[in-house]
C-alpha cells in the first residue's frame, strides 16, 4: 500500500525526496498546467477533425471517385468553396485517416483530390 502512495505522490510530483524539481530545469508549474492544457486541446482538436472527417467522407460513400470529384467542382464553380479550401479539407482528411490507419479512405481522397486539382 505504501508503495501506492508513493507512486501517487511520485506522479503528483509531491514526494520532496525523489530528487525532481521541475524547477530545476526552469519548467514553472504554470507552464507544467498550460502542457497538460495544450495536451487536452490537441485531444479535443483530434476528436472534433475526426468527427468533420466522418460526416465529409459520409458524404462520398454513395458517390463513385468521379461523381464525387463532379460534386466538389461544382460547389467550387458556384463559389461555394476555392480549390485551396477543397484541397485542404481533402488533405485534413488524409490526416485523418492515415492516424486511424484507415488506408482505402485515405486512398479515396487522395484520388478525389487529384481528381479536383486536374
Amino acid at each position: 500500500n505504501n508503495k501506492i502512495t508513493n507512486m501517487i505522490n511520485d506522479w503528483n510530483d509531491s514526494d520532496p525526496d525523489d530528487g525532481f524539481n521541475p524547477q530545476d530545469h526552469n519548467i514553472e508549474m504554470d507552464e507544467i498546467a498550460k502542457m497538460y492544457a495544450m495536451a487536452d486541446m490537441k485531444d479535443e482538436q483530434k476528436t472534433w477533425a475526426k468527427k468533420q472527417a466522418e460526416k465529409f467522407y459520409a458524404d462520398f460513400e454513395n458517390l463513385s471517385i468521379e461523381e464525387s470529384v463532379m460534386a466538389v467542382k461544382s460547389l467550387i464553380k458556384t463559389d461555394n468553396v476555392t480549390l485551396t479550401e477543397a484541397t485542404a479539407l481533402m488533405d485534413n482528411m488524409i490526416q485523418v485517416f492515415q492516424e486511424d490507419e484507415e488506408y482505402e479512405r485515405c486512398h479515396i481522397c487522395l484520388q478525389i483530390k487529384t481528381g479536383i486539382n486536374d
